[in-house]
């Protein structure tokens, strides 16, 4: 065989399928806190609002009054994993928290695959909402943050994308792994303060030739 040349550009994609009625289980048993606390990064537990406020406080009543859907599901029908469609009608406002949550968990699993030099835990990445100039505040596509490592000045953007269809969650996410802003650190910055300096000669020089034609 010829060679094999490497890839041209320093990208890593990573994917990943979860199963909504498998988190429906997990937040409708006695684990759900513990469940939710383990995926979800304490800036995503602190927003007071959207998805995330959603499951939280649904949650919390799950825990106050423990739900019997599940069970009498699975003893009419012996397995519940064949009934999701069933379960979103009986149970809609659960069975969309489990939705959210399946697209979170699969969305983190497929970050931490695109960043394989990195040992990342679900808390080291947050899903955030891409401002869009002309639309409120959190209503853009969303986004991945992924918390700077060691010796790194920024966190850095990930690019994913959250798809359902039935009893399915997937996500897709593009991670990036070079010598981009974030990983340059000081000399990076020095070299940008040097890049400065000589757009300003350009623009000094500029103004001297515009004096001498006047």
């Amino acid at each position: 065989m010829k060679p094999l040349r490497p890839f041209p550009f320093p990208l890593n994609i990573g994917t990943d399928i979860c199963r909504i009625s498998r988190i429906y289980c997990l937040l409708t048993g006695s684990r759900a806190t513990k469940f939710v606390n383990k995926i979800l990064a304490p800036e995503e537990l602190a927003i007071k609002d959207g998805s995330v406020d959603v499951i939280v406080k649904s949650v919390k009543a799950q825990n106050d009054t423990p739900r019997t859907i599940l069970s009498d599901i699975s003893q009419k029908a012996g397995k519940f994993t064949q009934l999701h469609d069933e379960i979103a009608t009986k149970d809609p406002e659960m069975w969309k928290c489990a939705s959210i949550m399946a697209g979170r968990f699969a969305v983190k699993e497929a970050v931490i695959k695109a960043h394989p030099y990195r040992r990342l835990t679900f808390h080291d990445v947050i899903i955030e909402r891409m401002q869009v100039p002309g639309q409120r505040l959190g209503s853009g596509p969303p986004i991945a943050r992924v918390r700077a490592g060691e010796g790194d000045p920024m966190d850095k953007t990930a690019m994913v994308s959250i798809s359902h269809d039935g009893d399915y969650a997937t996500a897709v996410c593009l991670g990036f792994h070079g010598t981009g802003p974030d990983k340059r650190g000081k000399e990076g910055g020095k070299e940008e303060e040097k890049d400065k300096e000589k757009e300003k000669e350009k623009e000094k020089e500029k103004e001297r030739k515009m004096r001498v034609i006047w």
